[in-house]
């Protein structure tokens, strides 16, 4: 009776946190000045790191209690998906992403993650040892310790990109870090023509590029023009 009272506790527990914590990122944005549109955008950005923190409270239950949540998920396979194209990986984190990069590199493909969270914190997830490059502002050095792109500078982005995808037929290239995009141009656009140009190199060098997005951090028709232009793998 005790541990079930527990755990009903610790429950709940969790979910008073999560609350907590989304309603102080809300109030946060509007003490800060932004317009109701800024707000919007940036609070559903806010969402995909739910993901992340998921993730991270798995691994400290399999740390502390031995018990392994990552198994219950249902794996992704190489068959999902076909050399020289691009999948928009639908989640709220990069779990499922994930899943089908590391079957890639397993089976004997070069990887390339460009990531708007830190690539230190996701490489004990990752298979291998691809190469990562951080999406952000930041410049390399003072304890960055990977190379980094902003999101705004699409000209070294494809640079990158394309140099990557040249050097090599059949390597995978996992982009994450749309919504950030969107967030830092404001022009839906100007994203969309990066990721047509992208998705060009990658069926032009017989590729797998994979998209992982959060839904939620798009307006609805956006969202739809990401769906016309890419394969979707939903969570």
């Amino acid at each position: 009776m005790t541990e079930g009272r527990d755990f009903y506790r610790g429950l709940v527990k969790g979910y008073e946190e999560g609350l907590n914590r989304a309603w102080d990122e809300l109030i946060g944005l509007t003490t800060r000045g932004y317009s109701p549109s800024e707000i919007k955008v940036m609070a559903r950005s806010k969402r995909q790191s739910i993901g992340q923190m998921v993730i991270d409270r798995k691994v400290r239950v399999r740390s502390e209690a031995g018990v392994d949540l990552f198994g219950q998920a249902a794996a992704a396979t190489t068959s999902e998906v076909v050399a020289g194209r691009a999948y928009l990986i639908e989640s709220t984190g990069l779990d499922k992403a994930m899943r089908v990069f590391n079957d890639l590199m397993k089976a004997g493909s070069e990887g390339l993650i460009i990531s708007r969270r830190y690539p230190g914190d996701i490489q004990r997830y990752i298979f291998g040892e691809p190469q990562m490059m951080w999406l952000t502002r930041q410049e390399r050095g003072r304890g960055v310790d990977y190379p980094c792109l902003s999101p705004s500078d699409h000209g070294s982005l494809s640079t990158a990109t394309i140099k990557f995808m040249k050097e090599g037929e059949g390597r995978t290239l996992m982009f994450e870090g749309v919504d950030y995009m969107l967030l830092q141009s404001g022009d839906f656009q100007i994203v969309a023509k990066f990721l047509h140009a992208l998705i060009d190199n990658a069926i032009s060098t017989r590729s797998t590029l994979l998209i992982p997005i959060n839904p939620a951090a798009f307006e609805e028709k956006d969202l739809r023009k990401l769906e016309n232009i890419a394969y979707v793998v939903s969570s």
